[in-house]
């Protein structure tokens, strides 16, 4: 008797074991059905190393991944002490295109190094396009972007304008037409041309 019902005991230990392991593997977020479980959660790891260019390596690979998962450790690599890997987090930021990553992003607009400001333009451009967005983006993305239209360096300021066109919000065509008559590069000019035209055609 005491074996029956040790082996009793056993048998649904085993079964509720085997239960949980199937729900895990069933869950909409987990290895079956989501691709993605098993690259993110490596990437994830070695978004903890105590090596920054191994840190880098997994924010940029994490923005390929595209797992929604990693936009709160993401989140976290933006105050890392390491330049690239602050740089990487931010435009896997971009690349996830969730609107939670926004207010952590709006700082580095400000930030001394072009490189940085540059990649956070183009991580918010993203952001503005966000599915479900376009006709209507999040107002801080547009704010952001229209306030590096007059930023000092070129690239940023190229890539703001591109952004702008992209979403193609007509709050952004003041400031684009301001700067159309104050810039002195002919690309920017260009890009500023591009960018109304795509407005225009979006807003028709």
């Amino acid at each position: 008797m005491i074996g029956d019902t040790s082996n009793s005991v056993s048998k649904q230990s085993n079964q509720k074991k085997l239960g949980r392991l199937m729900r895990f593997l069933s869950h909409k977020d987990g290895p079956l059905r989501n691709w993605r479980y098993f690259p993110s959660r490596l990437l994830l790891r070695k978004l903890r190393s105590d090596s920054a260019e191994m840190r880098a390596y997994a924010a940029e690979g994490l923005g390929n991944v595209g797992d929604v998962h990693a936009v709160v450790p993401l989140m976290k690599a933006l105050s890392d002490n390491n330049t690239t890997v602050r740089r990487f987090a931010i435009s896997a930021l971009g690349r996830l295109r969730d609107s939670r990553a926004i207010d952590g992003l709006i700082p580095f607009l400000q930030d001394v190094e072009p490189d940085m400001r540059y990649a956070a333009v183009v991580a918010l451009g993203e952001l503005g396009l966000t599915e479900g967005r376009v006709a209507n983006p999040p107002i801080q993305v547009i704010e952001a972007l229209i306030s590096s239209v007059a930023d000092s360096d070129r690239s940023v300021c190229s890539a703001a304008v591109v952004a702008l066109g992209r979403i193609g919000n007509p709050q952004a065509i003041s400031a684009l037409n301001t700067l159309e008559q104050t810039t002195e590069s002919e690309w920017i000019r260009r890009y500023i041309s591009e960018a109304l035209h795509q407005i225009n055609e979006q807003n028709e």
